[in-house]
């Protein structure tokens, strides 16, 4: 038996119920409480006043892409074109350059080309659904385009065309995701990958391996593209290992603000249309019926307030197995009357806090009218609907206090002002969304509570979340991530 002591442990099941001594054997919390029995512990682990909280969950993230991010040259920092060229700059004459993180400036093929002649350039959008080329690159992949700002289905089609990374490669990247995750106490995520890399099998391989060594409950969806191969694999839907487990089929509807793709009730200011359906309506109904005809739920992406309305409405007219859930990835707009079809629907929404904190005020600025509600996620649970947090990561910093940040103050990282404080979240909501409700898709349980019977991930952290400054949430408070009772990591 594992004993911890003299810490402040959060159960999580009510606000202010917390003990100070927790016994865990075989994985699995067996009591918690104050003045336990500690005579049959073989090992002590000394809290030294800490805070102990559920494990936190990323329920919606990328963990490949977010281990190819932390290798890769990386732009985010980078608010502008003079930011983004002296970045650039310490690549200038590289025969190739793939960098990550670009907020798009509007930097086109002939900009790169007379600056970085010759050179084969691609600048990945932070968004993931658009891709700047330089000329060469226009040329070395045999795409037509003036512009060299590639969106959607354009941009995936160039990225399918780069070399697949070894199985070697992706192993190291999965491992060095994790290190990070890690280090914000993150025990477990949501994971869309068994696309983007080396095709389903050999991917899905990466993880089964990469978990042999390296505890990290991981839940994987599947994408659109690739359910003929999880079918051929013969593989049983849900629980594949105590650290792996298939989802949902990942779908998507719309495309993204900043490529103003997001299908929107209004048209967009400068192009006057109102988004798109990326998939297109009838190829997504297609897909969404092949899902359902082999009993599995879908995770949908739609940004944009029409485009979540019609999601709604198709998976109501087209809904899941009795006992299972879709899930609706992002929703950070809404129109009011959809907010009746969601309530009692059986659906989750993996929620990103921390796109709030970018993406505003910049959206207001593209929208000829604004939508109805503006992440409304007080609204949201106000109206019984399960949210889960989330980063998107690597589109945003993975960090779960950061999230939680955002979700009780709302503040933008770019003007500084406070969006809608009505739909903020208390401090314990927010810290639900990642301990607690960020299992609401999770087929490994019972997680999320400190509770007899529930496994032992845990995320120890110096001070008490509900009881941080705003900037607090900034530095760094995590002293241990434990994952099935074993510490893989503790602060120096």
């Amino acid at each position: 038996m594992t004993c911890y002591i003299n810490g402040v442990i959060h159960t999580m099941l009510h606000e202010k119920e917390m003990y100070h001594q927790l016994v865990v054997e075989n994985g699995i919390i067996v009591n918690v409480g104050d003045a336990l029995d500690l005579s049959s512990c073989d090992q002590i682990i000394d809290l030294k006043g800490a805070h102990l909280y559920p494990g936190f969950v990323d329920a919606h993230l990328h963990l490949l892409g977010y281990g190819e991010h932390l290798a890769t040259p990386n732009l985010s920092a980078c608010t502008n074109k003079q930011m983004v060229f002296q970045h650039l700059d310490q690549f200038r004459g590289s025969a190739y350059l793939f960098a990550q993180g670009y907020l798009d400036q509007g930097i086109t093929a002939e900009e790169l080309e007379i600056r970085y002649p010759g050179q084969i350039m691609l600048l990945r959008h932070n968004d993931f659904h658009g891709l700047t080329l330089s000329k060469a690159a226009l040329n070395h992949f045999h795409v037509s385009d003036d512009t060299g700002i590639l969106k959607e289905l354009k941009a995936q089609h160039v990225l399918d065309l780069i070399p697949k990374k070894t199985k070697q490669s992706l192993m190291m990247m999965l491992e060095k995701a994790m290190d990070s995750l890690y280090q914000y106490g993150i025990t477990g995520g949501h994971s869309d990958d068994l696309f983007y890399y080396n095709g389903f099998d050999e991917t899905y391989a990466v993880f089964e391996d990469v978990m042999k060594k390296k505890p990290f409950r991981t839940h994987l969806l599947m994408h659109h593209e690739v359910i003929d191969d999880y079918i051929k694999s013969k593989k049983l839907w849900g629980i594949q290992s105590p650290y792996l487990e298939l989802g949902a089929v990942k779908m998507f509807y719309d495309g993204t603000m900043s490529s103003q793709t997001a299908l929107m009730k209004d048209p967009y200011k400068t192009t006057k249309d109102n988004g798109e359906v990326v998939m297109g309506k009838d190829h997504f109904t297609e897909v969404l019926l092949k899902a359902r005809s082999y009993g599995l739920p879908v995770a949908v992406h739609v940004i944009g307030d029409l485009g979540l309305d019609e999601v709604v409405d198709l998976l109501h007219t087209y809904p899941p197995k009795e006992g299972l859930m879709d899930r609706i990835i992002h929703a950070p707009w809404m129109m009011h009357e959809t907010l009746a079809k969601m309530k009692g629907r059986p659906m989750t929404f993996d929620i990103q806090p921390p796109f709030l904190a970018s993406d505003l005020p910049r959206a207001y600025q593209l929208f000829s009218k604004a939508p109805d509600a503006h992440f409304p996620w007080k609204t949201y649970l106000n109206h019984q609907l399960i949210l889960s947090g989330s980063s998107d990561a690597p589109v945003e910093n993975p960090n779960p206090l950061l999230g939680i940040r955002d979700a009780i103050f709302r503040r933008s990282r770019v003007d500084h002002q406070v969006y809608q404080k009505e739909e903020a979240l208390s401090a314990f909501e927010a810290i639900k969304l990642y301990t607690t409700t960020a299992h609401a898709q999770s087929l490994i349980t019972p997680r999320g509570y400190i509770k007899k019977g529930y496994l032992a991930d845990f995320t120890v952290l110096d001070q008490a979340i509900e009881h941080m400054e705003e900037e607090a949430f900034s530095k760094p408070h995590v002293v241990m991530t434990i994952i099935d009772n074993k510490i893989v990591y503790r602060r120096d």
